[in-house]
């Protein structure tokens, strides 16, 4: 029987996958989260696979089957389904401890989510961008994001 291959320093489930190494299912885990839950803040230690475990929920959510083929969710979720993720991570850092610099960060990341979904952001400010409340009229501004999340997700910047 041939070994399968450590992951080590692969933070994406695409390529954990893709490459055959080994891989701990927790498709029950995410399952269980986003059938019972509405939001959650994932506090662990570093290194303890959180960007790998977001990575597999936007793996998920856009629907790209083939990734998950013989894990526990394969036959439990909506294939035909694909929904639009957002995209937040400073790992990368900040380049100061200024205010600003974060705000443009913010403002960075929020139009590389636009643009890789097709959206147009119409708001300057941060809090204009980032909230897209269901009930008013944005939901024109979500549509056209579901109709191009056939795409591959792709995490903006490593965290």
């Amino acid at each position: 029987m041939l070994r399968k291959k450590l992951p080590i320093g692969i933070q994406t489930f695409r390529e954990i996958r893709e490459d055959d190494c080994y891989y701990v299912d927790k498709t029950a885990f995410a399952l269980r989260m986003i059938r019972e839950g509405k939001a959650y803040f994932l506090s662990r230690p570093r290194r303890f696979g959180k960007s790998l475990f977001l990575d597999t929920l936007a793996e998920l959510f856009a629907g790209n089957e083939a990734l998950f083929r013989g894990l526990f969710c394969h036959d439990k979720w909506d294939w035909k389904i694909q929904y639009p993720v957002i995209r937040i991570s400073f790992g990368a850092g900040i380049s100061s401890g200024r205010a600003e610099d974060l705000g443009v960060r913010i403002r960075e990341l929020l139009k590389q989510n636009a643009r890789r979904l097709g959206l147009t952001l119409e708001d300057a400010s941060i809090p204009g961008q980032a909230v897209l409340p269901v009930d008013s009229g944005s939901r024109s501004q979500i549509r056209p994001a579901r109709r191009g999340a056939d795409r591959r997700i792709r995490q903006t910047d490593s965290g």
